[in-house]
Parts: C-alpha cells; structure tokens; sequence
C-alpha cells in the first residue's frame, strides 16, 4: 500500500481528532483511543484498531471534512456504549441500526459545528418518531422497537440513513465469546476427569510447537486482548459520565441525554450482576489454575520425552458460582408475562457470560400466586433456554409468598436441596410476607416503579429497570 497515502490518511486522523477534543474536552481519553490499520474497504472498529481505507479517507475528508469527523466519532461513541462487547445478547442485523441510531442521536443533540451535515434534518425527523416511542434513546430501547414494531423494509431505511462503519468485528468478537468457553475444556457427565477439547489435546509431542498448540495459544490471546479491550472502555466510559457530572454546569445541558444513557449503562451492567453475586458459592470448578500451572516444566517435558509432560496441568480451581438457586415469579394479575420472560433472559444473560455456573447446577423457577403452580429443574443451558422461550405464566390471582417458603424449607429438611445459594423472587411487592426469618439467603425483586414497597428486615430488596428488562427479548 502507497506509504504516502498512509502519511496523509494518518495526518488527516490527527486533524479530526485535534477538532473533536477542542469541543469536547471531557471525552479527550476515548477520542484518542484507536490504533489505525490501513488494510479496508470500508471503515470498521473492534474497540481497539480502526481499520480504514486511506484512498477512502482522502476523498470523504476532501469534500466533507464533517462527514469523516463525524464518522469516525460515530465509532467513539460504538465503543464508549461498549455496543461491540453487548452485541452477543442481540439479533445482529436490528442491534446494529439500534446502535447506530443511538449514536447519531447523540451527536445530533451536540450540535457541534465541525459534525453538521446536511442530512441532518432528515435524521432529527427519524429519531422524533422512535423517541415518541420508546423515550430515552438508548440502543437496547431502539433494539426492541426495531424488532418489534417495524419490518424488514422500515428497518433497512433506517439503516441506510444512519449506518457509517461496518460492525463485522463485533459479531466476530461474539463468535470469540462462544468460543472460550471451550478453551479449558468440556467435562464429560458421567466422568469430569476425562475433559475433551482440552487446549493441550492437539498438542504435537514432536517438539512442543505443534500447529494445534499454536492456534489454542493464539485463540486465548484473542480473548484476553478482547477482555482487556472491554475493560479499558468500561473505565474510560466511567470516567467520562463522572466528568460530566461533576463538571455539569460548566458542559450545559446539551449532554443531558448522554449522562443519562451512561447512567443507564453502568446501572445495568454492574448493578444487577454484583446482585446476582450474593446467591453463588465457594466451590472447585473445571478449569486450568493458570496461578499455580507451571507451563515451562509441561512444555519441556513434551519437548524432552515427546509424550510426558513432566507436570500435569491443575484442572481444578477454587472459585465462586451458582450451584442451586430457586427463582421465584410472582404470577399474580399484576405482573406481566412479557416482564417474567425478559427478567429470566437477564438473569440468565448475565450467568451465562460471565460464566458463573458450576459444571452441574440445578436452578428451580417456582410460578406462585396464592399457591405454587409450576416448578421446573433446570440443569443445563439448553433447558434454560428453553423455558424462557415458552415460558407460559400461570395463576393471575392473589399473592402469598409463603408457600414458597414453605416449599423451599422441605426440600431442605429432605436434603433434597444442599446447596441452595438463595431465592430470588420476581414480584410486585403486594403479597403475604412470611414472619419467620428462612434458613436461606433472600432477596425480593421489583420493578422501579416499586420503590416505596417495604420487605421484612431479614430479606434483601432489588430494584430492576423495566426497560432493562424489556431490552432482553
């Protein structure tokens, strides 16, 4: 590739960057993020290298230096909203225009000289219609009114009048996602010692630098590369919002969506999760113990011998997870079926990515009113799927909660529950509340619009975002 053409394409970055951070100063970190690759067609962004074509680059930036500022912190803002790390949970094609349409709202309201185009006011009239639906323009809000109230042509429209950048890496960072788990290998039901898929398993015992032994070492850079990305635009996405509120006066109220979105954001994504915390155990799971492996003994035994590694890897480590959880839903009248489905597929969302269940789990979701009308066992993740994609809500009565209680300390005494992390029960709060403290960690759940609800002193109480909910299916 021209070298030239590189010097010029990389001069021309500096100059949007340098016009970006004139204006906005508290996102100066995030701006100045990017490595650049000259190696594309189209733009596209993975968090971390912003690959482009610098032929691309030079024209876009002769006729309209607004158009490339503004794409490219169309990126930024991808990254600073974490969209390429949240894709996983999403239908590819409506999360995109979500995200994109959440984006250019934002730099819409900015209202930044060096962003302005003459498209402008074409979007503004896009985005009042989908804020007259859903409200605050948050991509996961976006999403559901995509996939829900408009079909295939609407949605392409859209598509060609906010995309800028090409999300492929993001869907690929996804495939690297389901992928990982595979790394350390898979258990086997009957015997967990026999672990098939082990990163070793394709080892060569020729000299130890086998074509299988490579690609598992590569893949696992890839991972760890990804995690460290994410992390570093979780931090730098909080950093911003601090700035912002702590700086608000100075900034106006032009950001006020922005704050509020990050606010959002953060709320969801560590909030819940550190709840869901307090109901996991210390317990051995199967996995290789990186702390305490010594990798260069095991190498050159396989170097040295051919098929003897002088030391085995440690395929237990210590660890906290989900091994038995009851999850109770409230099914009286007041409580609505698609808000039972989208709180499971949270709640499941959060357990399965971040990896928080043992090998062999059981988790029981108990539909109540005034009495228990369902039970299911849930011991893999297919059948939690499942359940959530047919979950069909039974009772609509009154509520009393303690026949779950009841039910929870019988399976107990008959040691047919052991290690119960807790219950979690999904309700409206409007119930029979049990006057006896259980034996067992317990934490009511609601929607925000339950605030003033009060819980015994014993039980734990949770407030969940109703959009929150509703982003998930």
């Amino acid at each position: 590739m021209d070298r030239e053409l590189i010097e010029i394409s990389e001069e021309i970055f500096r100059n949007i960057i340098s016009r970006l951070t004139l204006h906005l100063r508290f996102m100066d970190i995030a701006i100045d993020r990017y490595e650049f690759i000259p190696d594309t067609f189209s733009f596209e962004c993975d968090g971390r290298f912003f690959h482009y074509n610098p032929i691309t680059v030079i024209k876009i930036f002769k006729n309209d230096p607004n158009k490339l500022t503004r794409g490219y912190f169309h990126t930024v803002l991808h990254s600073i909203f974490q969209h390429p790390f949240l894709a996983g949970q999403y239908d590819q094609s409506c999360w995109d225009i979500a995200c994109d349409i959440a984006v250019e709202n934002l730099i819409l309201e900015f209202d930044l000289d060096c962003m302005r185009l003459d498209t402008d006011i074409d979007q503004k009239k896009q985005i009042d219609k989908i804020r007259e639906a859903v409200g605050l323009l948050t991509a996961q809000k976006i999403y559901h009114y995509l996939k829900d109230e408009l079909t295939g042509d609407e949605r392409k429209l859209l598509k060609q009048a906010f995309q800028f950048d090409d999300h492929t890496s993001w869907h690929q960072i996804r495939q690297v996602e389901s992928s990982s788990e595979q790394l350390f290998g898979d258990e086997t039901h009957d015997n967990p010692s026999k672990a098939t898929n082990n990163r070793f398993d394709k080892a060569s015992h020729d000299d130890g630098s086998a074509d299988g032994q490579k690609e598992a070492s590569d893949e696992e850079a890839l991972i760890e590369q990804m995690k460290n990305t994410m992390k570093d635009w979780q931090e730098i996405s909080e950093k911003i919002e601090l700035d912002l509120e702590t700086f608000h006066k100075e900034y106006g109220d032009k950001y006020e969506t922005l704050v509020q979105s990050l606010e959002k954001l953060h709320k969801e994504k560590y909030s819940y999760e550190q709840f869901l915390q307090k109901f996991m155990v210390i317990g051995e799971k199967m996995m290789i113990n990186d702390d305490e492996f010594d990798y260069i003994f095991y190498t050159y035994g396989l170097k040295l011998y051919g098929n003897l590694p002088l030391i085995e890897p440690l395929e237990y480590k210590e660890t906290r997870a989900l091994k038995e959880l009851v999850i109770a839903i409230d099914t009286s009248g007041s409580v609505q079926g698609d808000m039972v489905q989208g709180f499971l597929q949270k709640t499941y969302n959060i357990l399965s990515q971040t990896e928080q269940f043992f090998s062999r789990y059981c988790v029981r979701i108990i539909q109540c009113d005034m009495q228990i009308r369902d039970e299911a066992v849930i011991t893999s993740a297919f059948e939690f799927e499942d359940y959530i994609e047919h979950v069909q809500v039974l009772g609509l009565g009154g509520t009393d909660f303690r026949p779950v209680f009841d039910y929870i300390s019988d399976k107990l005494r008959n040691n047919e529950i052991t290690e119960l992390g807790g219950l979690i029960y999904f309700t409206d709060g409007d119930g029979v509340y049990p006057k006896k403290q259980p034996d067992f960690r317990t934490a009511f759940v609601f929607l925000e619009g339950n605030k003033d609800v009060t819980v015994p002193p014993w039980a734990i109480k949770y407030n969940i975002d109703e959009d929150t909910i509703k982003g998930e299916f």
